[in-house]
């Protein structure tokens, strides 16, 4: 009988998720047909009890556009292939493992490789270091990604007029579980920077 609340309850919950998504951003057809909000899901994983994680997380892992997490392995990849399909997706682990065409890893500020992925049209760049992501953003037209360890910072940052604050980090959390986070980036604002008028 508790199994069967919990059931119902993640299934209202994820309901109630995607309403409010098309509230926000209008209709849902128009937004997955133009691609101008692309969900983020940052998996914020130790690398223990990845089946519960992914387990848990299901709704939210298949909503989302990108998965992006470090700590996962190749088996992982294999076990879970049914939830990333038709997914971009970049994981860090002993090797990095990548599919899709919405996100990039970039390990220093390598200005050939970030112009290349500008005019691919690459909305979003992971990276290793907090510095090189606030750099990258302010520089070229890339929401950056730096996917944090567990005790750590998981940042996001953007172009400066994007964010609310004006200080260039769009999202900073501190990780202290395995948990699934979602984050909607507008990346239609990102063509205002890719062609200015």
């Amino acid at each position: 009988m508790v199994g069967c609340f919990t059931t119902v309850n993640r299934f209202l919950k994820y309901v109630l998720y995607r309403a409010s998504k098309c509230l926000r951003i209008g209709d849902m057809s128009t937004q997955k047909g133009s691609k101008k909000v692309i969900t983020v899901a940052l998996i914020h994983s130790d690398g223990q009890n990845i089946e519960k994680l992914f387990s848990e997380f299901s709704l939210e892992l298949r909503s989302a556009d990108v998965v992006i997490a470090r700590n996962m392995e190749k088996e992982d990849l294999k076990r879970y292939s049914k939830i990333l399909k038709r997914k971009s997706f970049l994981f860090l682990g002993k090797e990095r493992m990548q599919h899709g065409n919405l996100v990039e890893f970039i390990s220093n500020f390598d200005i050939g490789r970030l112009r290349s992925f500008e005019k691919r049209g690459v909305p979003i760049v992971v990276t290793n270091d907090k510095k090189t992501a606030w750099m990258i953003s302010q520089m070229f037209p890339f929401y950056c990604i730096l996917p944090g360890e567990t005790f750590q910072e998981t940042v996001i940052t953007a172009p400066i007029p994007i964010t609310r604050t004006s200080d260039g980090y769009y999202f900073l959390k501190t990780v202290y579980r395995n948990q699934v986070t979602l984050i909607d980036l507008n990346v239609d604002v990102l063509m205002d920077f890719r062609n200015p008028n």
